[in-house]
């Protein structure tokens, strides 16, 4: 667990929150590994709707499985009162018009010792993923999987979301040991 002081406050980070990595059921094979996890800053901030960081993205993306190559597939959208999911950051979704980067070319401007490819498939948190969405990302996660890529899916909290899309494919829940 890394250490991160704001002001008068030291705060235990544990980014990625939720990291995991899940395995094809008995008698499947996959050319590619399959991890989930919550969005930035969630481990350190838990549910506050405050802007994150730099320097907690970079715990975040410290703690990513390593691969030269990391497809993310984003549930990211909104909140069920509108608010973007991606408003906490210095990027934008690709979906979303700003002067922001958008999340793909902000991750590969900032570190440049792998390369990030991100595919979105924005969600409302808590109200889980409709049936044709949930089978949109299910053929996503599957190609990049047959393709022997190293796949990590995002929600909020690496919980709800990313576990239905994991179980659509057939992956079995895993232990709750950390991944990389």
């Amino acid at each position: 667990m890394t250490k991160l002081t704001r002001g008068a406050h030291t705060l235990a980070v544990g980014e990625p929150i939720r990291l995991q990595e899940w395995q094809p059921r008995a008698g499947s094979q996959s050319a590619g590994r399959l991890f989930t996890c919550g969005r930035p800053g969630r481990a350190t901030y838990d549910r506050a709707k405050v802007p994150v960081a730099d320097d907690v993205i970079d715990l975040w993306e410290s703690g990513l499985p390593q691969a030269k190559v990391l497809h993310v597939v984003s549930l990211l959208g909104h909140k069920t009162t509108g608010l973007s999911e991606f408003s906490y950051y210095p990027f934008r979704s690709a979906e979303e018009k700003g002067a922001k980067p958008a999340f793909e070319a902000w991750l590969n401007k900032r570190y440049n010792k792998r390369r990030f490819v991100v595919h979105e498939f924005p969600t409302v948190d808590g109200r889980g993923i409709a049936r044709d969405l949930l089978d949109a990302v299910v053929q996503q996660v599957a190609r990049c999987l047959e393709e022997g890529n190293t796949t990590l899916i995002v929600d909020s909290a690496g919980a709800e979301r990313t576990a239905r899309v994991c179980e659509a494919l057939g992956y079995a829940r895993p232990d709750s040991r950390r991944a990389g």
